[in-house]
């Protein structure tokens, strides 16, 4: 993870930021206190940290990337330390509830990560934004650049894998809250531009999105080609031009709410569309 994000984090903050709607599920799915301890795993240059931190908790944001670090936010609620999510510097139960935005697929181990964001939030909630690589979904992202659902097969842990073994291994229970893209979304990850397809054409967009870059370049760049092609043509509007005016879409993105102690483990669905 270290070294993708130095890599590419130099232009991170031009693409990326707070969605408030990712934001406000955050804070209802912590169901804390204000000025409660949160743990932002991951935190990137801190933006969903900082927004937390404004929500009211007192926030540490853990970042092992130096460079994504040097562009942290800063607020009188946050602070920052450089580690990995494997190995936690922190005692048990220092936190009251952690957060985990769109980083479980960069852990070298994701079993480790949450073993350790259970250590120290106790009987604590452990909230995670992710990709469900099960969900059966016709993104048209996907027919362009096959790599990417590839890959996302590779990078994801199974929602029923990670039920199992937050179940038999670490006593808790899993919420699952679906989660449809809105077409303006603010954190332009690697799904937001679902509704506008330009947009990745653009390498400033695509350079804030770390798939991009751990796939092969020289097929990107074909396939990039193939997109600018179709839409210069207006193939690509008569195949999925509704969704330009459509509201939401699910592509597979999903909250999962961690509870340790919890008397019923199984997995719980449950919607976000409200």
């Amino acid at each position: 993870m270290t070294a993708i994000y130095d890599s590419i984090g130099k232009s991170y903050t031009a693409t990326r930021a707070a969605d408030p709607r990712i934001t406000e599920r955050l804070v209802a799915l912590l169901g804390l206190q204000v000025g409660s301890k949160v743990l932002d795993v991951g935190a990137g240059t801190g933006n969903y940290s900082y927004a937390l931190a404004e929500a009211g908790f007192q926030v540490m944001a853990l970042e092992p990337s130096k460079v994504m670090r040097d562009q942290g936010k800063q607020h009188g609620r946050l602070s920052w330390m450089e580690g990995i999510a494997e190995d936690l510097p922190f005692g048990s139960r220092s936190f009251d509830g952690v957060v985990m935005t769109l980083c479980l697929h960069h852990f070298t181990d994701w079993k480790a990560a949450l073993r350790e964001a259970s250590r120290v939030v106790g009987a604590g909630p452990i909230v995670i934004l992710s990709f469900d690589p099960e969900y059966e979904s016709e993104f048209w992202l996907f027919d362009y650049f096959p790599a990417l659902a590839e890959q996302s097969q590779i990078w994801f842990p199974r929602v029923t894998e990670m039920e199992e073994f937050v179940r038999e291994q670490l006593c808790g229970g899993i919420q699952l809250h679906r989660f449809p893209l809105p077409p303006d979304l603010k954190d332009h990850f690697a799904a937001a531009g679902w509704s506008r397809p330009e947009i990745y054409l653009d390498e400033t967009y695509r350079s804030g999105i770390s798939h991009f870059s751990m796939i092969d370049q020289e097929q990107v760049a074909k396939d990039l080609e193939r997109l600018s092609d179709d839409l210069k043509s207006g193939r690509w509007d008569q195949r999925y031009g509704e969704l330009r005016n459509s509201k939401s879409l699910d592509v597979g993105f999903i909250f999962l709410k961690l509870q340790m102690g919890e008397q019923n483990g199984a997995l719980t669905a449950m919607s976000l569309h409200e």
